[in-house]
């Protein structure tokens, strides 16, 4: 899974470099690398956010913490990841409207949903396909234990009233 604190430090880096070549008077353009990677950051956090919903309502998953942490946990590092991420796009889009005006902040909005759409595409299919193999998993997992268990005890039925 996406971990909420990770994700954040590689957007923090991306944005504080992005914010200085910005500022250092760079085109936007000249800026994708950094622009690219806090975009996709901020996606990663958007998709972590939406795993941790999913895995709160996963039967399998909301019985077993991810990684030693309940889902409060993970809860609170995703919401304090998220203000952090909204004070950095607020300062970023103050940023760039003053250098470049209302158009540069249009310009990031298309080129932060083009990242956003083939990441979704890209990598978080993946992600969702090893959710749910996991999860069918420990299905088959339990569902062979219990029969396992169902096995034995007819067993031990059938060997108790056997022998009388």
């Amino acid at each position: 899974m996406l971990d909420p604190v990770s994700i954040i430090g590689i957007a923090t880096t991306a944005f504080k470099g992005l914010k200085a070549a910005v500022e250092a008077g760079r085109e936007l353009e000249d800026c994708m690398g950094q622009l690219s990677q806090w975009a996709g950051a901020i996606a990663d956090l958007d998709k972590s956010d939406e795993l941790i919903k999913k895995k709160k309502n996963s039967l399998f998953r909301s019985l077993l913490p991810a990684n030693g942490k309940s889902i409060q946990a993970q809860a609170m590092e995703a919401f304090a990841a998220k203000r952090t991420a909204q004070k950095q796009r607020e300062e970023l889009r103050q940023l760039i409207q003053f250098t470049t005006g209302k158009h540069g902040w249009d310009e990031f909005i298309r080129m932060e949903a083009k990242i956003r759409k083939d990441r979704q595409e890209a990598l978080y299919a993946e992600i969702e396909r090893r959710e749910k193999l996991k999860d069918l998993g420990l299905a088959a997992l339990v569902s062979v234990f219990a029969i396992a268990v169902t096995a034995g005890i007819i067993a031990l039925a059938v060997a108790i009233y056997g022998t009388q």
